[in-house]
């Protein structure tokens, strides 16, 4: 089973008129895109988005109709090779996403999230924060199989701190990570601030992590997986 997820800045940068193609190009069973809009990805069969932005209005201090010439704004989407089995309430519908899917693993819930839509600036960050942070429990009590994937703008590698939020957050998903026995299996990849978060059940498997695309390929943020053999 391959995960991967990438922060694509709305794909309005590093040629977005090839986003689609280079995606296409990888044999992912989840994709979870951040800042994205609709891409047609002709390799996954099912499409997830959480709630637009609203259009044509000032939503969390930008216009995004306006910022992105029309297109709709999804702060995450996951694409999937199989469909769906469940989806579960979050606290902000327009961030995050929760859904279940009936893998060869067992029955896996996937969180997908942004913390700090707009890096430092707060209330967004610690509002984010505290929204993971309760979603994530309270999915947990009915399926400890929760993967967290996405733009956590944080990186928890030593000597990497100036690239995370603030060394409050970073403390606060650690004890996050440890109350729900996550492990954080993208870590050591340098220079990180989206991750995979797996179950620590699922350390017993075979894990590869890897990029597979680089920063400044497709946007500032480079795109990481991980395989489960």
């Amino acid at each position: 089973m391959k995960i991967a997820t990438l922060n694509i800045d709305w794909a309005r940068k590093k040629n977005p008129q090839k986003t689609p193609a280079f995606l296409n190009g990888f044999d992912f069973d989840f994709l979870i895109l951040t800042e994205a809009i609709d891409l047609d990805l002709c390799t996954f069969p099912y499409k997830y988005p959480c709630s637009p932005i609203p259009e044509n209005t000032v939503y969390e201090n930008l216009n995004y109709t306006e910022y992105l010439k029309g297109e709709k704004a999804f702060r995450t989407i996951l694409y999937s090779k199989i469909p769906c089995s469940k989806k579960y309430p979050v606290t902000d519908d327009k961030t995050n996403l929760a859904l279940e899917f009936e893998t060869a693993f067992g029955n896996i819930v996937f969180y997908c999230t942004i913390i700090g839509t707009w890096f430092k600036r707060q209330p967004f960050a610690d509002n984010e924060l505290r929204n993971t942070i309760s979603d994530c429990k309270r999915i947990y009590a009915e399926n400890p199989n929760l993967f967290l994937v996405g733009d956590f703008n944080t990186s928890f590698k030593t000597g990497e701190e100036r690239l995370s939020i603030s060394s409050g957050i970073s403390e606060s998903l650690k004890n996050l990570f440890l109350d729900l026995k996550l492990k954080t299996i993208t870590l050591e990849i340098e220079q990180n601030i989206d991750h995979i978060v797996v179950p620590e059940s699922f350390t017993g498997y075979t894990v590869e992590t890897g990029i597979f695309a680089e920063k400044n390929m497709i946007s500032d943020h480079q795109g990481i997986f991980i395989s489960i053999l």
